[in-house]
């Protein structure tokens, strides 16, 4: 299918429209997942359900690339595989790996949540959002990341590259950052699949650091330029 118009350019919300479009909707979810299954990329992150070590990498993906988060990752991951060991890791030690990624400062932060987790928590990473949201450091998309990729909670991931995805497929933009964006996690909360949303989500991450980039996107390449509003125009 082709589609004509589900979003405005203003910021305008279409959401009867697109809750009525139940084709837009299906053609949307299992291309990303069909895509996912075909080209998703492979990181120790992705091979695991334990909930800290998901929400680490979520820490280290913050301001870089999955690319070079990979090998800070498996340091970490090993010499502090559990928040405890963490709670009590070498402050120095972190910063030195962190720094690289620009991550300035923010080892104390890391150890903080460790602490929280080891010492009210009782070394379990919580399964609500709340309880996520309410430990200082994990904010909405990590939370959600840890639900959805730990805990197979049917929760959406809007992040930079996701939120040019919808946008640039839906057509509308209202200037506002992802994580503030509340009409864009309502458009992601509605396209959310019923089954496979890990795999959906990890996909959407992809198409949009791969394929829907910044600059340059591979329109040609893309499992949603038959739907896409915005198949071949720069959004920015």
């Amino acid at each position: 299918m082709r589609a004509t118009s589900l979003g405005c350019c203003d910021g305008r919300l279409a959401e009867p429209l697109l809750a009525d479009a139940p084709a837009f909707r299906d053609t949307f979810q299992s291309s990303v997942i069909r895509w996912y299954g075909q080209f998703g990329r492979a990181y120790p992150w992705r091979q695991t359900r334990d909930p800290f070590e998901i929400l680490v990498a979520e820490f280290l993906l913050r301001l870089t690339g999955a690319w070079k988060a990979e090998k800070v990752y498996e340091y970490i991951m090993a010499k502090y595989p559990t928040p405890g060991q963490m709670a009590k890791a070498d402050k120095r030690d972190l910063l030195e790996q962190l720094r690289p990624l620009g991550l300035w400062g923010r080892a104390d932060t890391l150890v903080e949540i460790a602490t929280t987790i080891s010492e009210h928590l009782d070394g379990y990473v919580p399964r609500t959002h709340s309880e996520l949201v309410a430990i200082k450091g994990i904010g909405q998309y990590t939370a959600n990341a840890i639900l959805c990729l730990a805990y197979d909670e049917r929760v959406p991931l809007v992040d930079g590259s996701v939120s040019r995805v919808f946008r640039r497929c839906l057509n509308f933009s209202t200037g506002k950052p992802a994580y503030a964006d509340r009409q864009l996690w309502i458009f992601a909360e509605m396209l959310l699949p019923k089954r496979q949303h890990r795999e959906y989500n990890l996909g959407l991450l992809d198409i949009g650091a791969l394929v829907c980039k910044h600059a340059r996107q591979l329109c040609n390449e893309c499992p949603l330029a038959s739907i896409c509003l915005r198949n071949g125009v720069s959004l920015e």
